[in-house]
This record gives structure tokens, C-alpha cells and sequence, in this order.
């Protein structure tokens, strides 16, 4: 039975061969795969689909266009299109449907909203070809959204989500019947913020829910059943440590229930990097079984096959379970009855980003199993026969057990001295570039902020994924989730975050290279390279009347168009990250990704241009990001450093405007730099010799201070004082000419770790 002639075209999948080292990684063949554009130039995402009862095929979908956000429904009988629904009412920011069918053949779409300034948890259910009137499930004055739904089989549906309420995130839930709802009540109630719920109902009238919880440093995984009278208390069923997320959760046809969630914690106990996807199965009797899909290679692989993450599970009429979700780039699928696995099948769409975050699955009338997922610039669905003799079961599962020992070795940077500045100031270090899934990256918006705060001890932090990358785009319902979690996160006098996002241009000379753009404030849209600003021009006027900036970055790699540098839009750029350092063209001992001659920092300084120095990690979740990175943690490979004196958000930024920063390869080298009493980034006027003032103190034994006059090396300053780790002196450059000059600081210590400080310009006056 085929579903699909209402798509656009078909085509068909093929068998690869074997990834070294790990799991079989072969392309998904199935009976068909068709590709579904749902319209050209409207970009659409979050598709979900189910069965009614009658076994017609239902998917939803967010669509974002001219008109604003809507979510739409269409219906398949038949294998023909049947009905197409305008579900959401409003046009403005409407996100992320998911689909249910109760017992009287009501298809629920449930979805998150945001109007007059809130967010709450709407529903429509269709019968018949009806639509129902919308059901406002949420009038609370919080942040509503991101929900589940499910029928059980009382009749009910029951539907939970994410709400902000209490200065942190719970989940609530709120049960449906006979399209009557009740109040909702919470799931959990805590300190804590609670994320990502998910639902499944047994044939026995049991509701569970999952949902992942972050506690500082880690997440857990939580499970609890939420119907009946004796509701049970919520357990943890994941390890205490590392980032276990992203749960979900399926009852198989003899009440046996799975939860299975992504986490970077390795079986031996040491926490890893890319996440790999767990598995808990709980029998009649509640005893239970722990495996994980992964194999010994899995945790090492470096391509674009590492990592299993946002797990989606379905049973087959054989009984066997299968498991969906996303590598770093693509989609996978495998089958296990919890003693063997098949092996690891890869749905065949190449390319770079511009995928989803789930692929949905349900289970046809006549046994296959059908999915649908955003993949490259499409929605693609995906038939496919369980019973095919590709998809058995050879590879044996081992049970995990944890110790009550886990390694969490190679996380935490520590000072172990702070470099005392004059005047009160202090200085703080953060990480300004890093991706979520939300673009073409791993794992959550959330996790790059408990990472950046817990795990690394940084003070500040900024998530920039990308607003525009093939076929991919940041939706303005995303945008909005996008800023609430970096506010969720924002601690005064303690951990600063802001709402950023990459501009994603062509390389040179198509384009205008990469900028990630910061704003001083929260409520700003995105001035997207697609549709708002076009150019470098466009973008900067768009900036300065927004209170943002724009930082360029791997610029010796895909280019950086110094005619347009404004030195207010675009106060610094980034020199070091997972992609390397772009000082000069050939740097050393950091090298760079390409190499295109004239974009690099040294280039732009020699044009005259005025602007500071930043590092960041650029950070993808991958282990040495697909083999640039020269670190396997990629996390680790730039940090921005800034002077303050205030402790606070505004300082931060005000320091990024006033190129009072510095650039670090990952490490926190503290440098304290200045000529004539004036910081790095400032421009002065004398009357005679520059006095510079020189001050590092290294993470490790310092090999050289560098000073660079006009791009020049001028001073070499060796290890004398912090045990070997830093420097601490004056020099009088009495060879500079009248003119004006910059001046900075190259620190390159013995275990390979770099700095840069902003520079000085100077201007001599002729004696």
C-alpha cells in the first residue's frame, strides 16, 4: 500500500558498504521515498503524522511565508490527497504541531503559540472533514510551549509541555476529554528546569511521561506515570551524570514500556563529546533492562556519522523496536529486540545542514512503517517494509551498568591565579560562537549554555546559529525560543548571556563571508541575509539602529570584505576557533582552514582598519569538528576575553564596542596590555615614545610574548616570573617613526595555546 502519490517525485535508495571501527552505516532503501517540497520559496518544518482510525495518513507541519507562521494539516486517503487544513488561526508565530487520534476518530493537532505577547498551548481536532473550533489549553501569564500529545485508551488525550512559571521551566500536563479539558496540573515542580516532555499510553490505561532535567553540570532523564489514582513519584531512570536529554518513550502491543534518550556519557564511565542514544525497556513486572545502540567505535568516530541524537522509537507488528534520529549530518535507523541489533541504516539525503530535529514514525494498516522528517530543503516521507531480510537482527546488545564512579576528567578550566588590574577591573572569559541542532550542529539550545556555565566555568556565553544556511533557516517562533532560553540562563553578576545569531552569507566573492551579529538588548528580529539584509551595508545600518554588533570570523576561509568594514557595526573580528587561527596567511603553531590571500587579520590591519580581537570555539557538538578541529573537544578551541570593570551584561557588551577584548585558543591566558596607561583597543595621540606596559599569565609555561609594531615582530619576551607561566614588563619603543602605527600581543605558550590581544594604534607626532 503506497501513500505518496501526492509528492512531488521519487526515487530510489541504495546499499553502501561499512564505516571502519564502528557500526555498519548503510543508506536506508525502502519501497519508495519520495520527496515532498510543500511549496516553493515557503520554508517548512516540525512535521508530524499519524493514523486515524479508518487508516487515512494525517501530517502536519509549521510553514513559515509571507503571511507568518501557520500550521497546516493534510490528509491521504487512499494514497491520494483527501483534505488540506489552514490549522492555526493567527498568522504570527504558531510552532511545532503534533498529531493524536482518539477513540472516536477525532485527529487532534496540538501546537504552541504566541499571542498578545504570550505563549500558550493550543488544539483543533478534525472529524469527519470538520475542523473544530480552536481550544486555548493555557491562559497563564508564562511561556507555554513545545508539547506532546497522546491518546489513551479510556477515550481521553492527554497533552504536556514545557512551562516557564516560577523562574524555571516544569512541565505541566492537561488531559482531554470528550474535547472537554480540565485544568492543567504540573508533572514536576522543582528548582530545576525540566525540558523536552514526552508521552506514551499502554494498552492497560497506563500514561507515562518522560522528560529530561537539567542539575547543574547534567542531565537526567525522568519517568513518571501520570494517570490514575495512585500517580507514582517521578524516578530517574538515566545515569546522574553527563547530558542525558531528550527522552522519549513507547509502549509495545504486551504493555512493556521503552524510554530511550540521547547522552555523551560512555559506558566506561568517562563523559564523551558526541551523544549516543540509551535504551531502558521495563517489563510487566517492572524489572528492567539498560542497553545502548552504540558500539565501542561509535564514541571515537570523527565524521559525519558521529553521534545518534533526538531518539524516536516505534514498535513493528514483528515486535521488534525501532529507533530513529540524527547523526551530526543526516538520519538514522536501526531495529533491536533488546538481545541483537540490526545494523545502522542511514536515510540517503547527503549533504551539509539543513535538517530537522525528529523523524516521526507510525505504523501503516498493511504493517509498514512510515516516516516523515525535515530533511535538505524539503519534508520527505519514508515507507519502509520491517519485514525485509536487510533489517534483521545480528549484532548482539550488552547491558550497561554504571558505577557510582563517573569520570568527568577534561571538562573544567581553572585559574589558578587572577591577574590583579588597576582601577577595579577585572577580567571575564566566555565563548561568543557556538551551534545547536537549530542549525548545523548537535544537541539543544539549553545544553550550550549549561556547557558554557557549569562544565567550562565561563562567565558568559552566546549560542549564534545560523538565521540562513542551505535550505535552513531560523523561524521566528525559533528565534523567540532561541532568546528565552539564553534569558532563562542569564544570571546577574554571575553568568551573562545575549540573544546572537550567524549571518550566513556565500563565501568571497559571491558573498560577504560569515558574521555573527550580537544584540545589546532582547526584543530584536533577525535581519536575515535571505530576505532583510542583503548586504555587508544593509546589515550594518540594520545593526547600528538596534544597539547590535557584527563580528566576522574564519575569515581566511571564507573571506571577510574589508571594504565594507565599519568600525562601530563591526568593532572586532574573531581570529581563532575549531576552524584555526587567521593572524596571517600560513599561521603558526595554530594553522587555518583555506587559505584566500587578503582576509586575514593581519590584511585588514595594514588597510588602516580599526577593530579588536575575539576567539571562539565556533563549537558543533562534534569531535574535532569532522576533522578540522585540532582538539577532539572543539568546545575548547577559542575564548573571548574581556576587560571590565563592572561585573555585569552591559559592561561585557560595552567592552566588545570598545575592542577592550582579547583572543585565547581555548585556554584562559589572562593578559593585561596597554601603552601609556591606555587599554588594547584604544586609539592615542603622542608627543613621544610609546611606554609599553606587558603583563601574561599563561595556563602553561609560556614559551614567548610577542610584540608585533605594524604587523612586524619587534619584542620577544621569554618565561621570567608565575613559576615560568607569564611575563611582566615595560618596554620603551624608542624606534618608532612619527606616523601612525598599531601595536599588539602575540602569547604562544610550550603546549601549543595562544593569545592575541586587541591592539593599540598609535599616532606619533613629528618631533
Amino acid at each position: 500500500m503506497l501513500y505518496f502519490r501526492i509528492f512531488l517525485f521519487s526515487f530510489i535508495l541504495f546499499f553502501s558498504g561499512s564505516a571502519a571501527d564502528a557500526q555498519k552505516v548503510a543508506e536506508l532503501s525502502s519501497v519508495s521515498a519520495n520527496d515532498v517540497k510543500l511549496i516553493d520559496d515557503v520554508f517548512a518544518e516540525y512535521p508530524d503524522l499519524c493514523f486515524d482510525r479508518t487508516g487515512n495518513l494525517w501530517v502536519a507541519w509549521m510553514q513559515n511565508g509571507e503571511a507568518g507562521e501557520q500550521i497546516l494539516l493534510r490528509k491521504t486517503a487512499n494514497g491520494d490527497s483527501a483534505a488540506q487544513f489552514v490549522v492555526s488561526t493567527n498568522n504570527g508565530m504558531e510552532y511545532r504541531p503534533r498529531l493524536a487520534c482518539d477513540n472516536a476518530n477525532r485527529l487532534w493537532v496540538v501546537w504552541a503559540a504566541k499571542r498578545n505577547n504570550n505563549w500558550d498551548i493550543y488544539a483543533r481536532w478534525v472529524q469527519t472533514d470538520e475542523l473544530s473550533a480552536e481550544i486555548r489549553l493555557t491562559e497563564h501569564p508564562a511561556v507555554d510551549i513545545h508539547p506532546a500529545v497522546r491518546s489513551a485508551p479510556d477515550g481521553s488525550v492527554w497533552v504536556v509541555w514545557e512551562s516557564l512559571r516560577n523562574g524555571n521551566f516544569d512541565i505541566y500536563s492537561v488531559q482531554l476529554i470528550e474535547g472537554k479539558t480540565k485544568n492543567p496540573i504540573p508533572v514536576s515542580e522543582n528548582q530545576y528546569n525540566d525540558f523536552r516532555p514526552a508521552l506514551a499510553a499502554a494498552g492497560n490505561g497506563e500514561v507515562w511521561i518522560a522528560w529530561d532535567r537539567q542539575v547543574r553540570d547534567s542531565y537526567r532523564v525522568l519517568l513518571r506515570r501520570i494517570n490514575g489514582g495512585d500517580n507514582q513519584e517521578e524516578r530517574v531512570v538515566s545515569p546522574r551524570a553527563g547530558f542525558n536529554q531528550a527522552p522519549t518513550l513507547v509502549v509495545s502491543k504486551t504493555d512493556e514500556l521503552v524510554v530511550a534518550w540521547q547522552s555523551d556519557l560512555r559506558p566506561d564511565g568517562d563523559v564523551g563529546l558526541s551523544p549516543w542514544i540509551y535504551l531502558k525497556k521495563f517489563a510487566q513486572n517492572r524489572q528492567t533492562a539498560f542497553v545502548t545502540l552504540a558500539d565501542e567505535g561509535d564514541w571515537s568516530k570523527s565524521g559525519e556519522d558521529q553521534g545518534f541524537e533526538f531518539p524516536a522509537l516505534q514498535f513493528d507488528d514483528n515486535g521488534r523496536l525501532w529507533v530513529f534520529g540524527r547523526p551530526s549530518q543526516g538520519f538514522f535507523a536501526q531495529a533491536t529486540d533488546f538481545l541483537q541489533k540490526s545494523d545502522l541504516y542511514r536515510f540517503a539525503v547527503k549533504g551539509w545542514g539543513g535538517r530537522g530535529q525528529y523523524v516521526q514514525t507510525a505504523v501503516s494498516p498493511d504493517g509498514k512503517l512510515i516516516t516523515v522528517r525535515r530533511d535538505i530543503r524539503a519534508i520527505y516521507l519514508t515507507e519502509i517494509d520491517p519485514n525485509r531480510p536487510e533489517f534483521d537482527l545480528q549484532t548482539p546488545l550488552k547491558a550497561v551498568s554504571f558505577s557510582a564512579a563517573v569520570s568527568k576528567k577534561g571538562h573544567h578550566i581553572k585559574i589558578s591565579d587572577e591577574l590583579k588590574l588597576t582601577d577595579g577591573n577585572r577580567i571575564l572569559f566566555g565563548d561568543l560562537h557556538q551551534h545547536s541542532w537549530l542549525s548545523d550542529g548537535m544537541g539543544t539550545a539549553d545544553a550550550a549554555y549549561t556547557r558554557s556555565r557549569f562544565v567550562y566555568d565561563y562567565d558568559f556565553s552566546a549560542l549564534t546559529d545560523h538565521e540562513w544556511f542551505v535550505g535552513n533557516m531560523i523561524t521566528p517562533s525559533e528565534w523567540e525560543w532561541l532568546k528565552i532560553v539564553a534569558r532563562q540562563f542569564y544570571r546577574p553578576d554571575s553568568f551573562f548571556t545575549f540573544a546572537a545569531y550567524e549571518w550566513t552569507t556565500p563565501r568571497l566573492p559571491k558573498g560577504f563571508g560569515h558574521k555573527n551579529v550580537y544584540f545589546s538588548g532582547w526584543d530584536r528580529p533577525v535581519f536575515s541575509f535571505k530576505n532583510i539584509a542583503a548586504t555587508t551595508p544593509d546589515l550594518f545600518e540594520l545593526l547600528k539602529k538596534n544597539g547590535a554588533i557584527a563580528v566576522p570570523h574564519h575569515i581566511g576561509w571564507t573571506g571577510v570584505d574589508w571594504d565594507n568594514h565599519d568600525e562601530t557595526a563591526q568593532p572586532d573580528v574573531e581570529i581563532v576557533s575549531a576552524h584555526g587561527a587567521f593572524e596571517y596567511m600560513g599561521n603558526e603553531p595554530i594553522t587555518h582552514r583555506g587559505g584566500m590571500p587578503g582576509n586575514f587579520v593581519q590584511d585588514g590591519l595594514a588597510k588602516g582598519l580599526k577593530f579588536g580581537l575575539l576567539g571562539s570555539s565556533d563549537g558543533h557538538g562534534l569531535r574535532r569538528h569532522h576533522g578540522i578541529s585540532r582538539k577532539e573537544d572543539a568546545w575548547q578551541t577559542g575564548l573571548t576575553a574581556v576587560i571590565v570593570q563592572d561585573n555585569s551584561r552591559e559592561a561585557i557588551f560595552n567592552a566588545l564596542q570598545q575592542r577592550r577584548v582579547y583572543a585565547t585558543s581555548g585556554v584562559p591566558i589572562q593578559i593585561d596590555f596597554r601603552i601609556n596607561g591606555h587599554w588594547m583597543g584604544e586609539e592615542i595621540t603622542l608627543s613621544g615614545q610609546p611606554e609599553i606596559e606587558i603583563t601574561v599569565i599563561g595556563t602553561h609555561t609560556l614559551h614567548y610574548a610577542i610584540l608585533l609594531r605594524d604587523n612586524k615582530e619587534i619584542l620577544h619576551l621569554g618565561r621570567d616570573r608565575y613559576e615560568g607561566r607569564g611575563v611582566k614588563s615595560t618596554f620603551i619603543d624608542k624606534e618608532v617613526t612619527p606616523g601612525r602605527h598599531w601595536y599588539y600581543l602575540r602569547v604562544l605558550q610550550e603546549d601549543g595555546e595562544m593569545a592575541w590581544s586587541s591592539p593599540v594604534w598609535v599616532g606619533i607626532a613629528p618631533q
